[in-house]
């Protein structure tokens, strides 16, 4: 049994959360040498694929929670294009870097950094691997991969000419990628997922923030002391209680 679902167009509120979010996971910790700047994510697409859900098993199935472990595959058309600065003298890396980057010939090299400008587009996108998946009214979206899910992904940046910095670009983009899904990307989803859940539930408390209705002191009603006086006062007996427990009548006795 397996799951289809209808890929929306996503709006721009969830492109802008989701990008603030891809932000900050690409920035954190250490980053490799050859990256001299902070990573932008410039464009965003979710595509017009969605992944697929087959089910494997179902531990948990109510109103309000469902538990279940899933095989995902996505084969889509997502796309997300990142920006970048990027040490491009091989001269200025350390011996581990230029190892693998290969030969520096036909690079004219120097032992002053060379900063430039650097575009990455990330693209083809081949997902395959079994997850948690919990969805809850309350909690959000939890989603667990419990294998690399990553089976491809393209890279093409500024420096494709160039075969052995495109290589080496590839396998660091690659690395960043497989750590992200195992770290970032359940995070970011149950963050989203909080997002749109809490525009969607709604607790219905109609009198929480209104006052107690209040008459101002010259409305108060007071009755007059004749009014009092005049109003006649009930006494009921102990028999009464009886009475009006079978349904009998009560009535008012003068005290």
């Amino acid at each position: 049994m397996s799951f289809h679902f209808n890929w929306p167009r996503f709006s721009d509120q969830f492109h802008a959360d989701a990008t603030q979010m891809l932000n900050a996971a690409l920035n954190k910790g250490s980053k490799p040498r050859i990256i001299a700047d902070k990573i932008e994510v410039v464009e965003l697409s979710m595509g017009t694929q969605p992944p697929e859900l087959e089910i494997r098993d179902i531990g948990e199935l109510t109103t309000d929670q469902f538990r279940g472990i899933f095989r995902l595959s996505y084969a889509g058309d997502a796309h997300i294009v990142l920006s970048t600065k990027v040490q491009a003298n091989p001269l200025n890396h350390k011996k581990a870097d230029m190892d693998v980057m290969g030969s520096s010939r036909g690079i004219l090299a120097a032992h002053q950094p060379l900063i430039v400008p650097m575009l990455l587009r990330l693209s083809n996108f081949r997902l395959n691997a079994y997850v948690v998946l919990v969805v809850s009214k309350q909690k959000g979206i939890t989603l667990v991969f419990k294998t690399d899910p990553l089976q491809n992904v393209d890279v093409n940046s500024t420096f494709d000419s160039i075969t052995v910095i495109q290589k080496f670009i590839q396998k660091e983009i690659e690395g960043q990628l497989r750590e992200m899904f195992r770290e970032d990307l359940p995070a970011i989803i149950h963050r989203l997922s909080q997002r749109w859940t809490a525009g969607k539930t709604k607790v219905e408390a109609p009198y929480l923030h209104k006052n107690p209705t209040t008459l101002p002191r010259d409305k108060v009603y007071t009755p007059s002391t004749d009014a009092v006086s005049r109003a006649p006062s009930v006494v009921v007996h102990p028999h009464s209680a009886a009475g009006a427990a079978t349904g009998s009548p009560v009535s008012p006795g003068a005290g």
